[in-house]
């Protein structure tokens, strides 16, 4: 018999409004950028355990960034226990494919790891419940859509779940409900 998923998908409510500029006109491609958990006075705020994520993922192959400049972004320490370990927000500028999905998967892994700290086993980061948003951005001639996902499971269901959703045939014809739903396409250059 086989094992129950458990886990919650649904639409993360996200606008062009809410993504900086250079993931909104970013080229078409693999490359993951990593969204702010909040924004302050205009500032995008991390948590402190992210500073050495993108570096460690790009080590481990994931083309990836922050979404904003380092002098655009400040870092937040939390302490508290949660019921979700980690929360992490991810942007892409393009559909996503099976490769995203691995590098969106081993982002959030990197991402639970940081917060349980680095002496915690494999096993307990893959039972640890997180939480991922993605904010797919997808072009068409005249327009820029954005769709975002959020799922909500135990790590190791977390690409089973991206990957349902995203063969799920009613999330493909997802259109903006909002005007602030899309943006312009980027023509100049």
């Amino acid at each position: 018999m086989a094992e129950e998923i458990i886990g919650a998908s649904t639409r993360w409510d996200i606008s062009a409004a809410d993504l900086p500029v250079a993931v909104l006109t970013a080229p078409t491609g693999d490359r993951v950028f990593l969204l702010p958990d909040s924004s302050i006075d205009g500032m995008a705020v991390y948590r402190d355990d992210v500073a050495g994520l993108v570096k460690t993922l790009r080590h481990r192959g994931v083309d990836i960034d922050f979404a904003y400049a380092r002098e655009d972004r400040r870092y937040l320490s939390e302490y508290g226990a949660t019921e979700v370990v980690a929360t992490v927000g991810v942007a892409v500028a393009t559909t996503l494919t099976t490769d995203l999905v691995k590098s969106i998967v081993l982002t959030a892994w990197q991402r639970a790891r940081s917060s349980l700290g680095f002496r915690c086993s494999d096993e307990e980061v893959n039972e640890a419940r997180v939480t991922v948003k993605i904010a797919e951005i997808v072009r068409t001639e005249n327009e820029t859509v954005i769709r975002g996902l959020e799922i909500t499971s135990q790590l190791a269901e977390i690409e089973n779940l991206i990957q349902a959703a995203v063969a799920n045939q009613a999330r493909v014809e997802l259109s903006p409900t909002d005007p602030a739903d899309t943006a312009p396409e980027d023509t100049a250059g």
